[in-house]
């Protein structure tokens, strides 16, 4: 019986997440920005990669919300953060391009012209669409 449960166990897979892994020094929100990310823990940011300037990162959300990303150029006048009760969240930036965040994963292909910074965001570039 022991054999069978433990089969059974062993049978449940969790999709990654940004969230796993040990947290870097990389991974910390710049002193700048945590005024602008409002609704996140900011325990758990997790620095994604940079993009045209904009250094990505993300951030387990505190109730109600369950994800943020936040974003910045250095300066604290370009910088900001979005958040959602879900699993995925849009951000748009002062340039008109967007970052969307997806936690389950991206399953389309991306469009000419989106950049992917990671497994769970991509940039969508100004005239790329959605």
């Amino acid at each position: 019986m022991a054999a069978v449960v433990a089969v059974g166990l062993s049978g449940c897979v969790f999709p990654p997440t940004p969230f796993d892994g040990k947290r870097t020094a990389e991974d910390r929100i710049p002193t700048d920005l945590i005024p602008d990310v409002q609704g996140g823990d900011m325990s758990t940011s997790r620095y994604q990669g940079r993009a045209d300037g904009w250094d990505i990162y993300l951030l387990r959300g505190t109730h109600p919300f369950g994800i943020c990303l936040a974003y910045t150029d250095g300066t604290p006048e370009r910088s900001g953060a979005a958040c959602s009760g879900g699993t995925w969240v849009r951000a748009g930036l002062p340039d008109g391009d967007e970052f969307e965040v997806n936690l389950n994963g991206f399953i389309d292909t991306p469009k000419p012209g989106q950049n992917v910074l990671s497994p769970w965001v991509r940039q969508v570039r100004q005239g790329t669409g959605g």
